[in-house]
């Protein structure tokens, strides 16, 4: 199923707004995949007739609210069916955030109700991870619940032996994210998971694993048994669904409580109407970005590492952040330019029809360096001089091209101010 029509490249010497060089593109460049993505037209397709045949409340027990009921439990078994678990264990949320914070909420305040203290409880996640996490972490330390951090490499990657030191009897949920939304980096969820399944067996209990898995349907396997994870979250706007849609994936054995009051839909785990129209678009897109993962994967991930060495050859000052191999987001392309104003450079590259950001967007509105960067690398000037470019399926090396001439040429005004 396509996601994106393919773009053709024209030879211009005006792009309406300024004189550019030759054989740069005249249209727009999209390469913030990782912040917001189109809407896959077949998802677009599933949403229009719920907005005026299946428009009903699909708690209501007349014909109308049967129908759209019956389009919410057939998206809930279409992606029950994708990732690999039953349709009972698929809950729908408002977004990838509301799914993370009904996660580690929900875990922690089902342990609460069946005896267990906030104090005699302890999580585990790291300093790397999106504001959904590290906020709710805050609020679980408000709780008296303690958090711990785990020390990752230069790249980002988990430090095993680390992981293995925190894990104490008193643990009961490591909360990490599949990708990176920032520098891409892979986490090993098999090797976590070995190290959690250990110290169950040796403290004779359970140890969850909650994964944020917004960057990954487009790129990776997201059937739960191939992650591992126990709690599972994805995001509908990352994968070319709509925005304000997520879905929260659970094991056999997970069990959560409700963080929200005032209905019992999704069996009373995320009360409220659910948004019919758009669970029908997100069980598409989840369902056509899972169908065929790798082999997109594979085709932009060249795309990627032609990328990543062309623009550390053209810009000679150029960082990059994150790993260099298989262990990084397909997609993920992320530089620092150190002592440059990269939200600068984002603007400029925004006039001459490029889009592109400096960290994720739920991190940005206070503008500053990134703290995943940071956190990663400990260089102040590598962490507030970063740019991330996240392509999509049908993005080429032409673009990335034309990309890097335009800011060569912005590093060159930059020197001479």
């Amino acid at each position: 199923m396509k996601f994106w029509g393919k773009k053709e490249s024209v030879d211009v010497t005006k792009a309406g707004r300024t004189t550019v060089q030759k054989n740069v593109v005249s249209e727009r460049v999209y390469f913030d995949w990782a912040a917001a993505t189109p809407l896959l037209p077949a998802a677009y397709a599933a949403m229009k007739p719920c907005f005026k045949e299946n428009f009903g409340n699909p708690s209501a027990i007349h014909e109308e609210g049967k129908r759209a009921r019956e389009v919410v439990e057939r998206a809930r078994s279409e992606v029950a069916r994708a990732l690999q678990v039953r349709p009972e264990f698929v809950t729908f949320t408002a977004g990838g955030t509301e799914g993370n914070n009904l996660t580690i909420l929900g875990t922690i305040s089902q342990l609460q109700a069946k005896g267990r203290s906030y104090e005699k409880m302890e999580v585990i996640t790291t300093k790397l991870e999106h504001p959904s996490v590290l906020e709710t972490m805050c609020k679980l330390e408000q709780l008296g619940v303690r958090v711990k951090y785990v020390e990752v490499n230069e790249e980002g990657l988990i430090s095993l032996q680390n992981l293995k030191k925190l894990v104490t009897a008193e643990t009961v949920l490591l909360s990490v994210a599949y990708a990176n939304s920032e520098i891409g980096t892979v986490q090993p969820l098999h090797s976590l998971k070995k190290i959690l399944c250990e110290a169950e067996k040796r403290f004779k209990d359970k140890v969850y694993l909650h994964v944020d898995a917004a960057q990954a349907p487009l790129w990776l396997n997201c059937q739960l048994d191939s992650t591992q994870a126990d709690l599972l979250v994805l995001d509908a706007a990352k994968c070319c669904g709509p925005k304000g849609v997520g879905v929260l994936v659970r094991s056999r054995r997970s069990e959560i409580l409700s963080s929200s009051f005032g209905g019992g839909q999704e069996s009373g785990l995320r009360p409220g109407t659910e948004n019919v129209a758009g669970i029908a678009g997100a069980a598409v897109a989840i369902v056509a970005a899972q169908a065929d993962w790798r082999a997109r994967a594979e085709k932009i991930r060249e795309v990627r590492d032609k990328g990543i060495s062309l623009l550390l050859k053209t810009i000679p000052q150029a960082v990059l952040n994150g790993t260099k191999d298989d262990k990084r987001l397909a997609n993920n392309i992320n530089i620092s330019l150190p002592s440059f104003d990269t939200e600068y450079a984002a603007v400029w590259l925004d006039a001459k029809g490029f889009a592109v950001s400096t960290k994720s967007a739920c991190s940005s509105a206070g503008g500053g360096e990134s703290l995943v960067v940071k956190t990663a690398t400990s260089d102040d000037a590598r962490a507030s001089s970063t740019l991330r470019l996240t392509l999509g399926p049908e993005s080429t090396i032409e673009e990335i091209k034309n990309l890097s001439i335009h800011l060569k040429e912005w590093i060159v005004l930059m020197k001479s101010v």
